[in-house]
C-alpha cells in the first residue's frame, strides 16, 4: 500500500523526527554562491564613487595644508627681509638670481661686488635655494642657503625681490620713497603647481606707510640713497722704538672730504696681505675723531698687513694696505757668574790679613747679565737666607749688563776671619739667586789662603 494512502484523511501530521539525544531538528538555511556575487557586486558599486570621493577630499585637505604652510613660508621671508637694517635690505649684482628690474620697478642694488667679509656681506640672497652657497659660500656667506626649505614633505622654493617704489598723492610723485619687498614662493605637489606671494613697503626711519589720495595728506618725501664715504688714507707705517716694536704697530690715517659723512672706524690686520677668512682680527667701533690707532699684542719677527675701514652707517670704504714687520724680541735675561778677586794678589779664593789684623788689600768685584733684563739686581754680602755677613760690609747695585766695583778693605779693621758669602740679589722680586761666590780671609801667618 502507499504511504501517503496509508494515513487517516484529515488526520493528525507524523510526528517530527527527533534528533538523536531527543532534541528537534532545526531547519538549514543561507546565501547561495549567487546570492553572495550580487551583493558583493552591488557593494562595489556602492564603494567606488565613495573612495573617488575620500580620495578627492584628502587632496584637497593636502593642498590646503601645503598653501598654509607656503603662505607662512612667504609672510616669514618677509618679515626676515624688515628684520635686515634698511641701508642693507637689497642685493649686490654678482648675487646668483639677481634681476635688474622686476615688474618695470628698479632693483635694490647694494653695489657690483660683494664683499668677502666685514659687516656688509649680503645679508638677503635672491632665492632660496641658493646654488652658490654651496660651492665656496660667496657671494652667500651662508652654507645652508643651499639646503631647500620643505614642509610636510613638500619643498619650496623661494623667489625675493627688492625694488624702488615711488609714492604719488594729487600734486606730487616722490621717487623711490620706498622699497617694496616682494616673496613669491613656489610648490608642487600630487594638484600640481602652485604659488603663494606676499608683499610688502618698507619705509627708512619708521614714520609709517604712505598716505595716499584715499588716505589723507602725504608726509612722505623723497629719501635720497645713502652714501659710503671716501676711502681713507693710511700712512706708511714707521716702526716703535724697542721693546715696543716686537709687539706694537702705530697707525695713523686722514679721511679726505666728499662721500658719507663718516660714523666709525675700524683697523683689520692679518699676516696674509690677502685677508683670508679666518686669518685676520678687526677692531671696530673707533670714534670719527680717531685718525691712529696703536695695534699691541702683536707677535715678534712677524710680518703684518694692515687696512682702515671707514663706515657711514652701514656702507663702507677700505683703505690701501701698509705692511711692516715687528722686530725680533729680545732674549730672555741670563745672569752671568759674580767674580770676587784680591786688587793686588789677584787671588780669586782668599787673602790674608796684615800682622796688625787689617786686610791687606782691596777686593775687585765684577759681574755681567745678557738678554733682557727688567729686573733691579744687588751683590749683597749676605747669604741666601738674606742674613748679613758683618765681615763684609760692601753692596754693589745695577739692574742689568756689565757692572764691577771695588771694596776699599785694604788697611780697614772689622774683617772677619774665615769663609764670606756674596750673593746677587734680585729686588725687584726681593730674592736671592743662584749666582753665589765664597771668599776666604785667612789670619796672618798663614801659609795659604
Amino acid at each position: 500500500m502507499d504511504r501517503l494512502a496509508a494515513l487517516p484523511a484529515g488526520g493528525p501530521r507524523p510526528a517530527r523526527t527527533n534528533a538523536p539525544g531527543g532534541a528537534p531538528r532545526r531547519a538549514e538555511a543561507g546565501f547561495t554562491i549567487i546570492e553572495l556575487v550580487i551583493s558583493m557586486a552591488l557593494l562595489a558599486i556602492v564603494i567606488a564613487p565613495l573612495a573617488g570621493v575620500f580620495y578627492s577630499a584628502m587632496r584637497t585637505a593636502g593642498t590646503a595644508n601645503h598653501r598654509t604652510d607656503g603662505a607662512s613660508v612667504a609672510s616669514r621671508e618677509i618679515e626676515a627681509m624688515r628684520a635686515i637694517p634698511y641701508a642693507q635690505v637689497g642685493f649686490y649684482n654678482d648675487e646668483t638670481g639677481y634681476a635688474g628690474t622686476f615688474e618695470t620697478l628698479t632693483t635694490v642694488s647694494l653695489g657690483t661686488t660683494s664683499p668677502a667679509s666685514g659687516s656688509l656681506t649680503p645679508k638677503i640672497q635672491p632665492q632660496t635655494p641658493d646654488p652658490s652657497a654651496a660651492t665656496g659660500y660667496a657671494p652667500d656667506p651662508i652654507p645652508a642657503n643651499a639646503s631647500p626649505i620643505i614642509y610636510g614633505g613638500i619643498r619650496y622654493t623661494v623667489a625675493r625681490y627688492i625694488v624702488w617704489a615711488n609714492a604719488k598723492d594729487a600734486s606730487t610723485t616722490y621717487a623711490q620713497a620706498y622699497k617694496r619687498l616682494t616673496v613669491i614662493a613656489t610648490w608642487t605637489d600630487q594638484a600640481g603647481t602652485h604659488v603663494a606671494r606676499q608683499d610688502s613697503l618698507l619705509y627708512p626711519g619708521g614714520l609709517g606707510q604712505y598716505n595716499g589720495v584715499m588716505g589723507g595728506s602725504s608726509t612722505t618725501t623723497t629719501t635720497a640713497a645713502p652714501v659710503a664715504p671716501v676711502a681713507p688714507n693710511l700712512s706708511a707705517i714707521t716702526p716703535l722704538a724697542s721693546p715696543a716694536s716686537q709687539t706694537q704697530v702705530a697707525l695713523s690715517w686722514t679721511q679726505p672730504g666728499g662721500g658719507g659723512a663718516v660714523t666709525s672706524y675700524s683697523v683689520e690686520y692679518s699676516t696674509n696681505p690677502s685677508f683670508p677668512a679666518g686669518n685676520f682680527t678687526v677692531i671696530s667701533g673707533l670714534a670719527p675723531s680717531i685718525t691712529n690707532y696703536t695695534v699691541t699684542n702683536l707677535t715678534p719677527s712677524t710680518t703684518y698687513w694692515f687696512e682702515v675701514f671707514a663706515y657711514a652707517g652701514a656702507l663702507s670704504s677700505v683703505s690701501g694696505k701698509q705692511s711692516t714687520a715687528t722686530s725680533a724680541a729680545a732674549p730672555a735675561c741670563t745672569l752671568g757668574g759674580l767674580n770676587v778677586a784680591g786688587a793686588t794678589s789677584l787671588s780669586t779664593t782668599g787673602t790674608i790679613l796684615q800682622n796688625n789684623g787689617k786686610m791687606s788689600e782691596n777686593l775687585t768685584l765684577s759681574w755681567s747679565t745678557t738678554g733682557n733684563c727688567p729686573d733691579t739686581y744687588e751683590v749683597k754680602a749676605v747669604d741666601n737666607t738674606n742674613s748679613a755677613d758683618p765681615g763684609s760690609p760692601y753692596v754693589l747695585s745695577g739692574s742689568g749688563g756689565a757692572y764691577s766695583a771695588s771694596v776699599n778693605s785694604s788697611g780697614s779693621h772689622g774683617w772677619a776671619v774665615g769663609l764670606h758669602t756674596y750673593t746677587v740679589w734680585d729686588l725687584t722680586t726681593n730674592a736671592a739667586q743662584a749666582v753665589v761666590k765664597t771668599f776666604t780671609v785667612c789670619a796672618n801667618g798663614a801659609a795659604s789662603c
